[in-house]
């Protein structure tokens, strides 16, 4: 098992492409996201009362918390799995991106868990299907670029996968149960999705989603002159 993992780490590992080594350098950064973010949280700021508001956010921080920690803080110190960049068995064969070897350890990948369990999160708070491909799709996207750079076996990404998966639906549902308390209403019709959301809001978050993949486009042509 290990050895495949090595092996189709390798494959999907770097390219001869400058393009695709800045577009994947670009997309691993939670900087390069910035802006999808201040929009998602102007949308859940916009379409709740502040009480609600201030619930999806402590949840969402205690998530994340929860996440890295498990993963950073429990899991990858107590299992002690090199990355791909660090492995003294494979290291060498690696292709390096801006010289990025992350750190000592990788197992489970914390991109993965984060992300996987923060598009789980928001596509079940929006209940919009176009949001939810577009959440999984960044997900996924987000956690291809850690094999490509090399700082994640593919088995690292799949056990995060799957972890943050569960913690997003977890959460979840407790945040939807500390909501009720709050008797917090849900509007009803055409305009809006299950869970109050307006559909013409989600719309425009689409449309900052598709413009920031573009960006991260420019910014890897403008890297590559």
């Amino acid at each position: 098992m290990l050895e495949l993992d090595q092996e189709i780490t390798l494959a999907l590992n770097g390219s001869e492409s400058i393009f695709w080594d800045n577009i994947m350098y670009t997309i691993t950064s939670t900087w390069s996201w910035i802006l999808v973010i201040i929009t998602m949280l102007v949308i859940m700021f916009k379409n709740n009362d502040i009480r609600e508001f201030v619930l999806i956010l402590i949840s969402l921080a205690i998530m994340i918390l929860v996440a890295d920690r498990l993963c950073s803080g429990l899991v990858k110190p107590m299992v002690a799995r090199w990355r791909p960049t660090q492995d003294p068995q494979i290291m060498y064969m690696v292709d390096i991106v801006n010289g990025y070897r992350g750190g000592k350890f990788g197992f489970f990948s914390g991109h993965a868990c984060n992300t996987f369990c923060m598009a789980t999160f928001m596509s079940l708070l929006f209940r919009y299907r176009a949001t939810s491909v577009v959440f999984y799709l960044w997900a996924a996207t987000t956690t291809f670029s850690r094999i490509y750079l090399g700082v994640h076996y593919v088995g690292d990404i799949l056990v995060g996968l799957v972890v943050g998966l569960f913690i997003g639906a977890a959460f979840y549902v407790i945040y939807d149960k500390l909501s009720e308390r709050l008797g917090s209403s849900r509007v009803s019709s055409d305009k809006f999705t299950t869970t109050g959301y307006l559909i013409t809001d989600l719309q425009a978050f689409l449309s900052i989603v598709l413009a920031n993949y573009i960006l991260i486009v420019l910014i890897a042509v403008a890297q590559g002159i």
